[in-house]
C-alpha cells in the first residue's frame, strides 16, 4: 500500500513537471520567445502559486477563544465504569475549560516553487472538573487519573502544546511535513471538544485538474483532543489496537454543480486496510426547494499480521433531505454489515487508550453514539432551521433521532479485538440529540458562536454490556470566539 500510494501521490506533481518539462522542450525548438514558453508563463501565473504574494504578504495570525462546559449524567454507573473509565460510584462527570488556541499561517515564497510554514500554541486550564467529576474528553487526565480508594477521577489544572508543519508549493499542489490535520474520510481529525487534533506525518494535496481534488498522506503519531503528547500511537476507535502507521490516498471530483463524488482508500499498517466511496446529487425542485441525496460506503479488511483478529466489514448510508427555505427534513439509513464493527481512527489519550478521531463519514454518527455495532440498522429523522428567514440571521436549530436495531457481535473473532461483541445479541439502541447555535452578525462581538447542544441515549441490557455506550443524558455548551490579528 505504501509504494502504491507514494506512486499515487507524486502523480499530480509528476504531471506537473512533464508538462512544464513538454513545454519547454517545444519552447526550445522555436527559440527563447516561443508560444510554448508563453503559454507557461500564463499557466504558472494563473495558479495559485503563480498569484503568490509573498511569505509575510500572504500571512495570517488568529487567536481562536473557546470554552466547552460538558455534563454528562449516567443512568448506569456501572457500564460507564467499563466502558467510559470512570468509577462505580461516580454519577455523573462534569468539566469545564478555557482555550486559547494561537495559529500562524504564512503565505508562500514567490517562484516556481513555493515555500512556507505553519505554527501553533494552544493552551487550556481547568475551571472546574474536580474530584469525582472527570471522565469525559474535555481535560487530560480525566478518564485514566482515578483514585483506586476514593473513586474519585478530574483533570489536569493546565495543559498546552505547540507545534507547525513546513509546505512547499508548486502550481496547484502543496506538500506538508510536520503537526497536521488531515481531513479524509479514512484518516481525519477531530475538534469537538476544548482543542483539535493533530498528527504527525507528511500530506499532499493537488487541484492541478479542475474539479479533482487530490489528497495522501503518511503519518506515525498524535495528540487526542485531551492529550498534550504529540507522540501519541495511533490505534482503532472501538478495538483498541495500536498500530505504527498510516498511509492514505483519495480524490474527490465534482461531474458538474449538482453531482460529485469520491474515492479514497488507507491502510492501517498490520490491521486493516480501509475502501471508502461518496455520491453527492442535489436536484432543484423549485426557486427555493431542493432534493439533497449523499450515499457513503466503506469496505474494511484485516491486512498484514492482523492485530485486530478478523474483519471483513461493509458500512454504508444514505440520506434524503428536502430542502425548503429556511427548513431542511432528513431521512437516513445506516447499515453495518460483517462480525465485527465499523470501526475507525483512534489517537492515545493515555494509559492505552484510544479517543475517536474524525474519520467516521456514515450518515448517522451522532453526539454520542456511532450505531456501527455488527449487523446494526439504524434509521434518522432529523430537521435543521435557519432562523436567517425570520429576521434572525445567525440563529439555527437542529433535532434528530435515531433508532439502531439487530446489532450482533456473536460471530466476531473470539481472539480479536473485536471479541468483546460476542455476547452482543438483539442489540438496540436509541438517541435524541438538540442543538440550538447564534453566531453573531456585527459589532464589537462579531463572529462570537454559542452553541448549546444535548444529547439523550439509551441502549437495551445487550447493547449497554459493550462498549458501545452506557445510558446517559449529555449537555455541551461551547462558546468560541476568533480574532484576526494578522
Amino acid at each position: 500500500m505504501q509504494i502504491k500510494m507514494c506512486g499515487a501521490l507524486a502523480l499530480a506533481i509528476a504531471a506537473a513537471s512533464s508538462q512544464l518539462a513538454y513545454a519547454a522542450d517545444e519552447s526550445s525548438k522555436v527559440g527563447s520567445e516561443g508560444p510554448a514558453l508563453e503559454q507557461l508563463a500564463q499557466g504558472m501565473q494563473g495558479s495559485t502559486q503563480g498569484q503568490s504574494k509573498g511569505f509575510i504578504e500572504d500571512s495570517t495570525l488568529t487567536l481562536l477563544s473557546r470554552n466547552v462546559a460538558f455534563y454528562r449524567n449516567f443512568k448506569n454507573n456501572n457500564n460507564a465504569a467499563a466502558n467510559g473509565g470512570v468509577d462505580t460510584s461516580q454519577n455523573y462527570a462534569n468539566e469545564w475549560g478555557q482555550a486559547e488556541m494561537l495559529s500562524f499561517t504564512s503565505g508562500f515564497t514567490q517562484g516556481t516553487l513555493g515555500f512556507g510554514i505553519d505554527a501553533f500554541a494552544n493552551g487550556a486550564v481547568r475551571l472546574t472538573g474536580g474530584a469525582g467529576t472527570g471522565g469525559s474528553n474535555v481535560l487530560p487526565g480525566s478518564g485514566s487519573h482515578c483514585d483506586a480508594i476514593t473513586g474519585s477521577c478530574q483533570g489536569q489544572d493546565a495543559y498546552g502544546l505547540a507545534g507547525g508543519a513546513v509546505k512547499v508549493r508548486v502550481s496547484e499542489t502543496e506538500l506538508k511535513a510536520g503537526n497536521l490535520q488531515p481531513n479524509s474520510p479514512v484518516f481525519g481529525y477531530s475538534d469537538l471538544y476544548l482543542m483539535p487534533q493533530h498528527f504527525t506525518g507528511a500530506m499532499l494535496s493537488s487541484n492541478e485538474i479542475v474539479g479533482l481534488a487530490l489528497q495522501g498522506g503518511h503519518f506515525t503519531s498524535g495528540n487526542a483532543e485531551n492529550s498534550s503528547n504529540q507522540d501519541g500511537n495511533l490505534g482503532t476507535t472501538y478495538g483498541q489496537t495500536k498500530f505504527n502507521r498510516a498511509d492514505y490516498i483519495g480524490g474527490d471530483y465534482s461531474f458538474s454543480d449538482t453531482l460529485s463524488g469520491g474515492l479514497h482508500a488507507s491502510n492501517y499498517e498490520d490491521v486493516w486496510q480501509q475502501y471508502y466511496a461518496d455520491l453527492y446529487h442535489s436536484w432543484a425542485l423549485g426557486e427555493e426547494t431542493a432534493l439533497n441525496t449523499s450515499i457513503a460506503y466503506y469496505k474494511t479488511d484485516d491486512a498484514g499480521d492482523a492485530k485486530a483478529g478478523k474483519i471483513n466489514t461493509d458500512a454504508y448510508s444514505m440520506a434524503l433531505a428536502l430542502v425548503t427555505g429556511a427548513h431542511s427534513f432528513t431521512f437516513a439509513h445506516q447499515r453495518i454489515n460483517g462480525s465485527t464493527p465499523f470501526d475507525y481512527l483512534g489517537v492515545e489519550t493515555g494509559a492505552g487508550k484510544f479517543n475517536p478521531a474524525g474519520s467516521i463519514w456514515l450518515a448517522n454518527s451522532s453526539q454520542f453514539a456511532d450505531f456501527n455495532a455488527p449487523g446494526e440498522k439504524s434509521y434518522k429523522l432529523q430537521y435543521d432551521l435557519d432562523a436567517s428567514s425570520f429576521g434572525v440571521p445567525g440563529l439555527s436549530f437542529m433535532t434528530r433521532y435515531v433508532k439502531g436495531t439487530g446489532a450482533d457481535g456473536s460471530h466476531a473473532d473470539a481472539a480479536g479485538a473485536y471479541g468483546f461483541y460476542n455476547d452482543l445479541q438483539d442489540g438496540e439502541e436509541w438517541e435524541r440529540d438538540i442543538q440550538v447555535a447564534y453566531v453573531v452578525q456585527d459589532g464589537p462581538a462579531k463572529d462570537l458562536s454559542v452553541t448549546l447542544r444535548q444529547a439523550t441515549y439509551r441502549g437495551n441490557s445487550a447493547m449497554n454490556s459493550t462498549n458501545s455506550g452506557a445510558d446517559n443524558d449529555e449537555i455541551r455548551i461551547i462558546t468560541s470566539y476568533p480574532l484576526d490579528i494578522l
